[in-house]
């Protein structure tokens, strides 16, 4: 029992600890306890919103039929926890919300692309460009069969849906930056511009 609220406790502790390390400002790694507590209620306040609506101002959309990618920030992630637990009746946890906030010194995207072959995704990568960098992605997710979209059996008959995470290390998140998913055999690529100073 002692050792159930000492692990508790030091949960609560750990959350809070986060939450100091940086300053309330465009994206950022740690969020202060206003912002988890304004993030929690963007999420119980949007619960019948559907995904693309409620990711709205983390997300750079290109047009239907080119593709869309969106920025999971920790602000985010608690939104979207919180939005999911009210929906199911669930109480959040400090330990839920801890795991929301860690994601690590990682940036993560999910990314919508078309195309008209059912294994085109497998060909996708992406970078990461501001100013002189170019960085790749630490870890890939490419479905080998893609989904049919909205447009089928017209082109682009396909869809999928990608998810990139790229270290931090060197990225300012008080500047610009832009997610570039290419398709090295067809030499095609979409460009998503990312304004990290406008995004919690």
């Amino acid at each position: 029992m002692v050792k159930k609220i000492f692990l508790v406790t030091n949960s609560i502790f750990i959350v809070f600890a986060l939450c100091f390390l940086a300053p309330a400002q465009a994206v950022s790694l740690r969020l202060a306890p206003e912002q988890i507590q304004e993030a929690i209620q963007y999420g119980r306040q949007n619960k019948e919103v559907d995904f693309v609506a409620f990711s709205k101002e983390w997300t750079v959309s290109l047009g239907k039929g080119i593709g869309f990618a969106t920025l999971f920030t920790p602000y985010h992630n608690v939104a979207y926890k919180a939005k999911k637990f009210e929906i199911e009746h669930k109480n959040l946890t400090n330990r839920d919300i801890l795991n929301a906030l860690e994601i690590g010194n990682a940036l993560v995207f999910t990314v919508t692309v078309y195309g008209d072959a059912f294994n085109f995704a497998v060909f996708q990568t992406a970078k990461l460009c501001q100013k002189d960098l170019e960085i790749r992605p630490i870890y890939e997710f490419k479905p080998d069969i893609a989904d049919a979209s909205e447009f089928w059996p017209n082109p682009p008959s396909q869809m999928a849906r990608l998810v990139f995470k790229f270290p931090v290390y060197d990225i300012d998140l008080n500047t610009p930056l832009t997610l570039v998913v290419f398709d090295p055999e067809e030499e095609k690529e979409a460009s998503f511009l990312f304004d990290l100073e406008k995004m919690k």
